[in-house]
């Protein structure tokens, strides 16, 4: 009799820890957070890549001077044969704004490489701003990372 009693009990027991380990379904802001990590990360990977179509249809056809930009990405895909681009996605912040926009801050360093051995090296923190529905990116707060300038640091 005893050890029914005891079995009840851990029986029991273990019914309520387990519905209590039970995980709540990850809310909107959290769905959208994770859209915008996965976006940067193919942005990131499109343009390490030296993939303008790929690079571009992750941009918003709202970006400001969308075809400047583009001219410009062109033009270091022209120049430097190697990119590569980092970013410190470990500390970086995801802003969901309630029925706006997403903005990712993040660091990122870069190394861009001329076939003639030229590097540039550069970094900064930036602010992207995401469409929530499409996660493609809409403006760009600061400096632009994808554009490298003359004020980055040439190593060779």
């Amino acid at each position: 009799m005893v050890r029914k009693q005891l079995l009840v009990l851990i029986a029991v027991i273990s019914l309520f820890v387990t519905a209590s380990c039970a995980s709540n379904p990850p809310k909107q802001a959290a769905i959208l957070g994770e859209g915008a990590l996965t976006a940067v990360r193919d942005l990131t990977k499109a343009y390490e890549k030296r993939d303008i179509e790929a690079f571009m249809d992750r941009i918003a056809s709202a970006y400001p001077d969308r075809d400047k930009f583009r001219g410009s990405v062109e033009k270091t895909f022209a120049v430097y044969q190697t990119i590569q681009f980092t970013v410190q996605d470990t500390r970086m912040l995801v802003m969901v704004q309630y029925q706006g926009n997403v903005k990712t801050v993040f660091t990122w360093s870069a190394e861009w490489q001329t076939s003639g051995g030229k590097i540039l090296k550069d970094g900064g923190r930036v602010t992207v701003v995401h469409d929530p529905s499409t996660y493609k990116v809409l403006a760009v707060e600061g400096k632009n990372p994808y554009v490298p300038t003359e004020s980055a640091m040439p190593v060779k």
